[in-house]
């Protein structure tokens, strides 16, 4: 009976704390933080499709903030997410806790790293890059990043934050 009260006061701990910006919540990082569309220097198209992105690799700048619009052209529901290889390995094991009704939602209609897209559909992430070195951008779905759909994104010095 003890078991049935602490339940629910555990559960809500959970999704307060890490779990909740493991699974695309983060506004702001060492490397980045959510842009604003007026401050855009360009858009950069991608495409989904079943476990793949085109492009699969990007180079921006340390300063830039990049308009990144997402076509899913598949039939699966998959997300576009930046970060590092820790972060997006977290977001990964979060998201592979959590069943497909708990992904996407009203979470992620603020600004964040990660953008969830339905079959057909076309979605925006506005990022600024604050700082040189190597990231990566996944769909983590279970399974998803490891049937490849994951690319690299290198931030190259310039500009200014």
């Amino acid at each position: 009976m003890t078991y049935m009260r602490i339940l629910p006061f555990a559960a809500a701990i959970l999704f307060s704390t890490g779990a909740a910006s493991a699974h695309g919540d983060m506004r702001e990082s060492a490397w980045g933080h959510a842009g604003k569309a007026k401050d855009a220097a360009r858009t950069v198209s991608v495409q989904a499709d079943e476990y793949q992105f085109s492009p699969q690799e990007l180079t921006v700048k340390a300063g830039e903030t990049v308009k990144f619009v997402i076509k899913n052209n598949g039939t699966l529901k998959h997300e576009f997410t930046v970060g590092d290889a820790d972060e997006q390995m977290a977001h990964r094991q979060a998201m592979a806790g959590m069943s497909d009704m708990k992904h996407g939602g009203d979470m992620h209609d603020v600004p964040t790293n990660a953008v969830h897209v339905g079959p057909g559909e076309t979605r925006e992430l506005i990022w600024t890059f604050t700082r040189a070195g190597k990231l990566q951008f996944a769909c983590n779905y279970p399974g998803h990043a490891d049937l490849g759909m994951e690319g690299d994104i290198t931030v190259q010095q310039g500009g200014s934050d």
